[in-house]
């Protein structure tokens, strides 16, 4: 099976290592630098980073990068269930791997923005909920993540008959993408992938043990399961919606003809 299928898993590697470097170096400008100044700013320029991934790495993977629509395709979309678990590895091991770089460019700068500012680099890349709202997060990332797939659901549904063209989904689903990071990224950073957040906060533990930084925030407060937990959930119920609620209301093709 895997020798079969070595170059989609390796495409989900490099696709999510190639959006984890792209669009996750945005963090440097907004968090450390200060040249963006908003999260609407950050949610822009990683939802085009979203769109060229796409582009690049849709024929070769299908581009999930990302645990939650994997599982969604996978239940839904007729994708091999016996390749959950090799892509999720491969997803998780290219989020943590396109931060590396980072860690080595801006070494220097990482370190007199700890002085200045007493942050911790070792927690710059990953999510973070205020611990007194752990609740309200799994439910907004529940939420957010279910209409993550629903849209996807229903861009690639040939059934939709406003769907986009295979040259504009890319575009569309970044465009989802920067909404959904504007709406839920000041409150628990809209991860909607565990990828997303765990290959970072496993090369953040590991960077905060060499260096010297406080890691008990990384993996410690049981933040990372809830950021694995709801985003799953939420895929799920995303193609749950599309496909048992959405299509059974669509009109019959026949009706329309």
């Amino acid at each position: 099976m895997l020798k079969q299928n070595w170059k989609s898993i390796f495409g989900e590697f490099v696709g999510s290592m190639f959006i984890s470097f792209w669009g996750l170096g945005f963090v440097v400008p907004f968090a450390v630098l200060g040249y963006l100044n908003n999260m609407y700013e950050f949610a822009i320029w990683f939802g085009l980073a979203f769109a060229v991934t796409v582009i690049v790495f849709a024929p070769i993977s299908g581009v999930h990068v990302n645990p939650a629509v994997t599982v969604a395709w996978a239940l839904f979309g007729g994708f091999n269930k016996k390749l959950i678990v090799p892509y999720w590895i491969a997803q998780i091991l290219g989020w943590g791997a396109g931060i590396i770089p980072f860690y080595i460019m801006y070494g220097s700068v990482f370190e007199e923005w700890a002085l200045s500012t007493n942050g911790n680099p070792a927690a710059l890349f990953f999510c973070n909920t205020p611990a007194d709202h752990l609740f309200a997060g799994a439910g907004l990332e529940v939420f957010l993540t279910a209409m993550l797939t629903f849209a996807i659901f229903v861009m690639l549904d040939e059934r939709i008959p406003g769907r986009p063209t295979s040259a504009g989904f890319p575009w569309a689903i970044g465009i989802v993408i920067s909404l959904l990071i504007a709406f839920g990224g000041g409150f628990t950073g809209t991860c909607i992938n565990p990828a997303r957040d765990l290959g970072p906060r496993i090369i953040g533990f590991i960077y905060g043990l060499i260096k010297g930084y406080d890691v008990s925030c990384i993996l410690g407060n049981g933040q990372w399961l809830m950021y694995i937990i709801a985003p799953v959930l939420g895929g799920i119920l995303g193609g749950l919606f599309h496909f048992k609620v959405i299509v059974r209301l669509l009109p019959d093709q026949s009706e329309v003809k």
